[in-house]
């Protein structure tokens, strides 16, 4: 049976404030979902502020059917490649021919991203047997042993953490969705999480401001002449996945690297007005824009604040949350 306090350091404690929001979140009491209509004059928009019970099942069934459609096609035009391409309805994988076309080759790493990808979705959606078929495919197919430079930031939040959720939710006591396991399971999900974090390392190595460079090659490392400019979500975004591993494996590196790239970005906060900027050079640890926001490469790292104290219970990771959201209210709410 798999210990979850494992994911908690010792004595830590998850603060009541974490698990009212957990409670809230888990609840399923209510028939309908409501939506806080505080804001909103008039009553105009009334029609919008809920979904019935019969709404919710529609849309249920609905989403099952787009997923459905889109994984299928898929498995049948893509797979072994990292997605589908619509418009010649064919796989399609890194663009080799051209390696600075970032757009697709951060994301894509011939490492069957859309396979991965939709591992915990199955899960979630009740097909156990096609999960089941899923997972020993990705156990065949997935290596990361390829000369490919792919994005820290993507093969983080997609691969690795698409590969410690399906292995959290086999390994799982309370089997949530069901019995997932594949026969003779043996944490290779877990294994090729290791393997890949393994191979970011290397972007953190001789990184003079914790931050870790935005790009490694897969069997290489860094990869020399690399763009320094990376986004405040792309290096701060990475602790709820690295430390996972590390707790799972029982080695420390990985959440320590993710715990100093947090760190240092917010000392070099703006001190005046305690807003964070948009990309910075993880040289020379300046900032490259200094627009502030809660758009695209910097929003996640608002939500792994919270989500880091509520799944692991560190006290600094609210406080950080705090000060960020007043300082966001106090100079951005007019924006």
């Amino acid at each position: 049976m798999f210990d979850y306090s494992i994911l908690l350091k010792p004595k830590a404690r998850r603060h009541p404030t974490s698990q009212a929001l957990l409670d809230t979140f888990l609840s399923t009491k209510d028939n309908f979902t409501a939506i806080d209509n505080s804001s909103y004059y008039g009553k105009q928009y009334d029609k919008y502020l809920y979904f019935s019970t019969n709404e919710r099942l529609r849309l249920l069934d609905e989403s099952t059917k787009m997923f459905q459609f889109a994984y299928d096609n898929y498995m049948k035009y893509a797979f072994p490649l990292d997605e589908l391409d619509p418009i010649h309805c064919c796989g399609r994988g890194p663009d080799v021919e051209k390696p600075d076309n970032i757009n697709i080759n951060d994301v894509l790493g011939n490492y069957s991203l859309g396979l991965v990808d939709s591992l915990d979705t199955l899960a979630v959606m009740g097909n156990t047997t096609e999960f089941q078929h899923a997972v020993k495919l990705v156990i065949e197919h997935v290596r990361f042993n390829r000369n490919i430079t792919i994005q820290v930031f993507e093969a983080t939040i997609r691969v690795l953490g698409a590969l410690l959720s399906a292995h959290l939710l086999i390994i799982d006591p309370l089997q949530p969705f069901g019995n997932l396991a594949p026969s003779n399971y043996n944490n290779e999900l877990l294994d090729l999480a290791h393997d890949l974090a393994s191979r970011l390392l290397p972007a953190f190595e001789n990184a003079p401001h914790d931050l870790p460079y935005p790009r490694v090659n897969l069997l290489t490392g860094v990869v020399s002449g690399m763009r320094n400019d990376t986004s405040t979500a792309g290096a701060g975004s990475l602790s709820l996945e690295f430390t996972i591993l590390s707790r799972l494996i029982g080695d420390p590196i990985f959440e320590r690297v993710a715990r100093r790239a947090v760190n240092s970005l917010w000392t070099k906060r703006n001190q005046i007005t305690g807003l964070l900027g948009n990309v910075i050079d993880v040289e020379t640890g300046e900032w490259l824009s200094q627009s502030s926001g809660l758009g695209a490469g910097i929003d996640s790292f608002f939500e792994y604040l919270l989500k880091n104290y509520i799944l692991f219970g560190e006290r600094e990771d609210l406080n950080m949350f705090d000060e960020a959201y007043e300082a966001i209210y106090v100079h951005m709410r007019k924006g």
